[in-house]
């Protein structure tokens, strides 16, 4: 469709400006000569006077009532009324004028009436016939041209405002979208219509719409959900019922807000995601506890270029540190996460510094001279097949790394420091999991040993899209067009965000400094539900638009070593205790004594330095006994009847 040539805003605006000086002119001419005929006009002054003051009189009144001051092509009913009451105001000032100085002379009653009536035609008509001209125009060209095939052809989800937003943005702009029709859950809203467009009834009705607009040569490619605050279930049933039928789920940001909408640019449609159908709660952050902690502070981060330390980096930024020290081994994930700081956050001061944490001579060193008042360890080997494989470098890392962080940060005289852990720390049936249960033991020992520095620990579950983890397995299966492979059918996991999980250790980080609390135990995240592996590879393949099990295989390959169905985020023997915030409880358990652990640490790095690894696993499982029960009753793996009974750690 051919378009009117684009002019500079100033000249659309002066063009306004005239138009409306003209209509008046007209309208009080018009009006004169209907009531006095239009011969008088040719010969006798009073009229041509009238008509001169009367245009000037609305010259000077209409910016009063900002006629100019929007664009016609989004003219709605507040223009009206602006046009009426800027109409009205120039006819009554010139009648009370015209009978003060005149007595009411020249100036007929009708033709003031008929003047009023005129104005408000010519003066709004135009605004709504070129606001018309713009949506139905350029929406009919664009939707005879998408019936060919191109473009997207669209059902939106929910009669609301941000619907009503999204139809008229859609025809103003020119974007390739052809909006079908609606449809709604709520009855009342069944054979509606808004701006032309049916409602074509609720999400059950889906498939006949779909076989409908397939007839048509329109067939729907996408359902845009436009409402903001739908239940993870809502969503998913939504997602459930278009996948059969190939249609793609989107939907809208809250757009009904103010300034939700640029004019000149298309709405965007956000894909779905899964941590949309998660449905976690968000948990609101103790700002003032956590600035307490961090503010004008020198903080460190080990592991700073992985998933959790990095989005820890990035939140801790946000509360002005004095300095901060990004330490990591990989050379990639230091440069990756100092290129992000210096982005988002260039005014904080910090220092990248390239080291492997189970050198712990370097790592005294560097602590000793950066002195971190704040150390967070998120440092580890956390892929449980891999550690399992290569225990070696896993208890190296997990185990006699975290010990050396957690001495060298006792030495600089830090006043605290954080161990991420993990869910598969508790009752532990592979190395990896069983490391980090041996670092959690030994920073409760050291928290209770001394108060000069408060050693927390964090233990949470999967976070999504880590590296390594399921969810970027299964989408990189799924570009490849399957099969995703999953376990084992009733495998489950606890999962959050990355940067919940963040946001969350920083809470618990800064509560237990805040207020000393929970010394010697162990920080729990609310982790929510566990969720079935089997029900996220259904969900990811419907979000693509396909169908589970028929556009897309799921197979299942067993359990790998060391794999447990379903993860636990407390043992038997621990208590579990509120700690008055949101998201966050307390593990209370047995803690082992620091004599203890630090000669099995001692002999742990013997053996790791002669390349022993069976002894090395062999005392890991000395330190963390729940590790040796299940490595002499590997049945238990998996077992949701049999969980392995805490036991105390064997003295001397």
């Amino acid at each position: 469709m051919s378009r009117l040539p684009r002019l500079p805003r100033g000249s659309l605006r002066s063009f306004g400006i005239v138009h409306d000086v003209l209509v008046a002119a007209l309208a009080i001419t018009l009006s004169l000569g209907l009531a006095f005929g239009f011969a008088p006009l040719t010969y006798s002054w009073q009229p041509l006077a009238l008509i001169g003051a009367f245009t000037l009189l609305s010259a000077l009144i209409f910016p009063m009532f900002s006629l100019n001051s929007g664009a016609w092509r989004y003219a709605s009913l507040l223009d009206v009324v602006s046009i009426v009451k800027a109409v009205t105001a120039v006819n009554v000032v010139f009648l009370i004028a015209n009978f003060i100085l005149f007595r009411g002379e020249y100036l007929p009653r009708s033709a003031v009436v008929m003047t009023w009536f005129i104005m408000i035609v010519a003066l709004g008509g135009p605004r709504l016939a070129y606001r018309l001209y713009k949506e139905r125009g350029l929406s009919d060209g664009l939707a005879s041209g998408l019936k060919g095939g191109r473009g997207e052809h669209v059902v939106l989800y929910g009669f609301n405002d941000n619907a009503d937003l999204f139809i008229r943005n859609a025809r103003r702009s020119h974007t390739p979208v052809h909006i079908l029709g609606l449809i709604d859950r709520r009855a009342k809203n069944r054979r509606r219509q808004l701006h032309g467009l049916r409602v074509l009834g609720s999400l059950a009705d889906l498939p006949a719409v779909a076989r409908q607009a397939e007839h048509g040569a329109t067939p729907v490619t996408q359902l845009i959900v436009t409402e903001t605050h739908l239940s993870p279930r809502e969503l998913a049933e939504i997602v459930e019922a278009a996948a059969p039928l190939k249609i793609a789920v989107k939907r809208l940001p809250d757009i009904s807000r103010a300034d939700g909408v640029d004019g000149d640019r298309p709405i965007e449609t956000l894909p779905v995601s899964l941590e949309d159908l998660l449905g976690r709660t968000e948990i609101a952050l103790d700002v003032d506890e956590v600035a307490r902690l961090i503010r004008g502070r020198r903080i460190a981060v080990t592991g700073a270029g992985g998933s959790i330390g990095s989005e820890l980096v990035n939140q801790i930024a946000s509360f002005a540190p004095e300095r901060m020290l990004l330490i990591d081994a990989s050379e990639f994930n230091l440069y990756s996460i100092g290129r992000r700081m210096g982005d988002q956050h260039p005014h904080v001061p910090r220092e990248e510094r390239i080291l492997d944490v189970r050198r712990g001579e370097r790592v005294a060193r560097l602590f000793a001279a950066f002195r971190p008042e704040v150390v967070f360890h998120a440092a580890a080997l956390k892929h449980v097949p891999i550690v399992e494989e290569n225990p070696i470098e896993g208890i190296e890392t997990n185990v006699i790394g975290s010990r050396n962080v957690a001495d060298a940060a006792l030495a600089c005289g830090a006043a605290a420091m954080v161990m991420v852990s993990t869910d598969k720390a508790v009752n532990p049936t592979n190395v990896m999991g069983a490391t980090k249960r041996a670092a959690e033991a030994y920073c409760q020992a050291l928290d209770l040993s001394q108060e000069a520095t408060r050693f927390m620990t964090v233990r949470f579950g999967n976070v999504m899209g880590s590296a390594g983890s399921v969810i970027p397995l299964f989408r990189s299966q799924l570009e490849r067009g399957g099969p995703l492979t999953v376990t084992h059918p009733d495998i489950t996991r606890f999962f959050m965000t990355i940067p919940e999980a963040s946001r969350l250790i920083l809470h618990a980080a800064g509560h237990g400094l805040g207020t000393q609390a929970a010394r010697g135990q162990i920080f729990v995240l609310d982790m929510g539900e566990p969720i079935a592996i089997r029900e996220l590879a259904e969900r990811l393949i419907q979000l693509a638009g396909l169908r589970p099990h028929e556009d897309i295989a799921i197979e299942y390959t067993g359990l790998r070593p060391g794999e447990k169905l379903f993860e636990e985020l407390f043992g038997e023997g621990e208590s579990v205790e509120p700690t008055g915030r949101a998201g966050l409880r307390i593990a209370r358990s047995r803690v082992s004594d620091l004599g203890f652990l630090r000669r099995n640490f001692e002999a742990l790095a013997q053996g790791l330095s002669e390349g022993d690894g069976d002894r090395a696993v062999e005392l890991l499982a000395h330190i963390v006994p729940e590790f040796a029960r299940s490595r002499r009753e590997p049945a238990l793996i998996g077992q949701t009847g049999a969980t392995p009974r805490l036991i105390a750690p064997p003295e001397g």
